[in-house]
């Protein structure tokens, strides 16, 4: 009778042992996953934080530095024609500011619409982010956009519509590169940047699609 009451303690113990072990096991487990959430709830501030403040430097306003009159503000793009096939576009890249305005900094462009017109008029549309400038600065839009011409001479902007020649820091400007291809013509490598940065993106106007190709 005495070996059967041991028995029973040493099962008891045991019990209350697994019992303890698997609520720390469970509060251990809570813990951790109130620091996840923790940590993901401050990520997530820093993110909008962030996010907040990029929208500021992209279209808050801007100081005017002195000695430097308020640019004109920039007309606004003309509306697309009904009659236009168009390829909405998201192509990023970053150019050097021209050396007529000091210091140079970098711009970032975005291609944002591809439009072909019936009588082959090829507009495309862009803007322009000076989020690292921290004065007026100036990019000449025509030397970043051709259109490759496999059998002679590529094409460049028959004409740039938009203001570039003094940008105010942390702004944007809109801007259209206008170019004429045959009417019947439905596909074009377009070439952005500048130097040995080039980058080559073939549109599909029937297909209204567009994809990053090589050349040679």
């Amino acid at each position: 009778m005495e070996k059967f009451d041991k028995t029973i303690y040493v099962i008891v113990f045991v019990f209350i042992l697994l019992v303890l072990s698997g609520f720390y096991f469970m509060f251990d487990k809570v813990g951790n996953l109130k620091t996840d959430l923790k940590n993901a709830e401050l990520s997530f501030q820093l993110l909008e934080e962030q996010f907040n403040e990029s929208q500021k430097n992209i279209s808050g306003p801007e100081a005017t530095p002195e000695n430097n009159p308020p640019p004109a503000p920039p007309a606004p793009p003309a509306p697309p024609d009904e009659n236009d096939t168009a390829i909405n576009a998201a192509i990023l890249f970053t150019v050097t500011s021209s050396p007529s305005l000091q210091p140079q900094t970098k711009i970032t462009v975005m291609i944002e619409r591809a439009a072909k017109a019936k009588d082959g008029t090829i507009k495309i549309s862009f803007k322009a982010f000076t989020n690292e400038a921290n004065s007026y600065s100036a990019f000449e839009p025509r030397d970043l956009f051709e259109i490759i011409n496999l059998t002679g001479e590529n094409f460049k902007p028959l004409e740039v519509n938009g203001k570039f020649d003094s940008i105010p820091p942390q702004s944007s400007v809109s801007g259209d590169a206008v170019f004429k291809i045959a009417p019947d013509q439905n596909t074009l490598i377009l070439q952005t940047g500048s130097g040995d940065d080039l980058k080559f993106y073939e549109f599909n106007f029937l297909r209204k699609t567009y994809k990053e190709t090589t050349i040679g």
